[in-house]
């Protein structure tokens, strides 16, 4: 009895401290990531830009989420970008790599409170405009639950004539981000 007892006991004693350092050798898991960015867009008024977002891991690396950005540099000429769609983080799961890949695609909604200093534009139907955007970045990861972001995203808006032609040309503006991620 006293030796069934023993040999449970050095087993226990073995088995235990196994398990937990197998528990703290995985990486840790979050499922969502949320970040603040700054940047610069290339329109020809209020070109500096900064917001909001964060990203809901639905599967692995695949993530759905949204962001606000807004000028901060013209008020007089403000817009407004809000964007709702689907990313991939790449090397997610590799505990030795401090580097997150993503990109994503997804849908945006430009609002924009643009002085025209008196002119009527024609055929204006209003200020608002909608279209698609296409990003790519990386995470550097340098404590757990820390990382820089740095991000380039171009948007395909609708917006080829009255007013928001006169800060976006075309409706294409691409944006160059740097910000905290939080996980």
């Amino acid at each position: 009895m006293r030796r069934t007892i023993a040999i449970t006991i050095c087993a226990l004693l073995l088995v235990v401290p196994a398990t937990g350092r197998a528990q703290t050798e995985n990486r840790y898991k979050s499922y969502g990531e949320g970040y603040v960015f700054f940047g610069v867009r290339n329109a020809k008024q209020g070109k500096g830009v900064a917001g909001v977002g964060g990203d809901l891991f639905i599967y692995k690396g695949l993530a759905a989420g949204g962001d606000v950005g807004t000028t901060v540099t013209s008020p007089d000429n403000r817009i407004t970008i809000g964007s709702v769609g689907m990313s991939y983080h790449f090397l997610r799961s590799r505990t030795e790599l401090k580097v997150e890949p993503f990109f994503g695609a997804g849908f945006s909604s430009l609002h924009g409170n643009i002085n025209t200093h008196g002119y009527t534009y024609p055929f204006d139907p209003g200020q608002d405009r909608t279209g698609h955007y296409f990003s790519q970045g990386l995470i550097a990861w340098p404590t757990k639950h820390l990382g820089i972001r740095f991000e380039v995203r171009e948007y395909r808006l609708f917006v080829s004539y009255g007013a928001l032609e006169n800060v976006i040309p075309g409706g294409n503006p691409v944006e160059f981000r740097f910000g905290l991620t939080l996980r």
